[in-house]
């Protein structure tokens, strides 16, 4: 579903991304662990076409965005992998003054010009699905944050997409409502949904990935199961970020 070959990114004079090769197959969860700074965002958002590579290429369910293709070339690949792709940030973006389902439908009614009563009946389901089917007609900010980032997975969701890219989705949660978002994300792992994730939670990572990615300084120095990467980490980088985290 997703393939890197050689993907760099640069910022001015500093080099964010080097030569990054992975593979991400149909169904899997993959999570990108590291720490501050190793490039993990930088990755998902280059993969979605919110940054431009500086070298190498990449395939997204068969569309390839190369560093060197013609811009139109790229932004056309680009606009077609964000049709199959949904992603949530660690912020949630809504439009304020937009219900939860208003922000839940946006997508399908001014991207795919669906129908607004057939768009309502998707939203309605989506935010069913995620456990707020109550709060369609509440407004972003009088939902907690944990109800935010359900709402934003169900906005994603709508969009039909083939892949979901979460970028450190709880971060910004406080640490009684994770669990919440956690749990939907679990449920999509389940239902087979493609996924890959920039975490912290080490919990989630070691029950639901199906592959372990460990980047630090721009490169990713290992990729283990779950198991192995937490139990016999090879790298010696990988071995003193999980000292660090369990001293917390």
């Amino acid at each position: 579903m997703i393939t890197t070959y050689g993907l760099g990114k640069r910022f001015g004079e500093v080099e964010v991304l080097k030569s990054i090769d992975f593979q991400v197959a149909a169904r899997e969860i993959v999570v990108l662990l590291g720490p501050s700074g190793s490039g993990k965002s930088t990755l998902l958002r280059c993969l979605n076409g919110l940054e431009e590579l500086s070298s190498g290429r990449f395939a997204v369910n068969g569309i390839e965005v190369d560093a060197i293709a013609p811009l139109r070339t790229r932004q056309a690949a680009i606009r077609n992998i964000r049709r199959q792709t949904g992603m949530v940030f660690q912020q949630f973006n809504f439009y304020p003054h937009k219900t939860a389902i208003g922000n839940v439908i946006e997508g399908l009614v001014t991207v795919k010009k669906m129908p607004r009563d057939q768009a309502m009946s998707i939203g309605q389901r989506l935010l069913e699905r995620v456990g707020l089917a109550d709060k369609q007609d509440v407004h972003p900010a009088r939902l907690s944050g944990g109800q935010q980032q359900r709402v934003a997975i169900a906005r994603a969701l709508a969009m039909d997409p083939a892949i979901m890219l979460f970028d450190e989705p709880t971060s910004a949660l406080d640490p009684e409502l994770v669990g919440e978002v956690l749990s939907v994300m679990r449920e999509l792992a389940q239902e087979g949904m493609t996924m890959v994730v920039v975490t912290h939670e080490m919990k989630f990572a070691r029950e639901v990935a199906d592959k372990i990615v460990f980047m630090a300084d721009g490169v990713i120095l290992e990729e283990a199961a779950p198991q192995a990467f937490f139990e016999a980490p090879r790298h010696e980088r990988t071995q003193k970020f999980l000292r660090q985290i369990s001293e917390f």
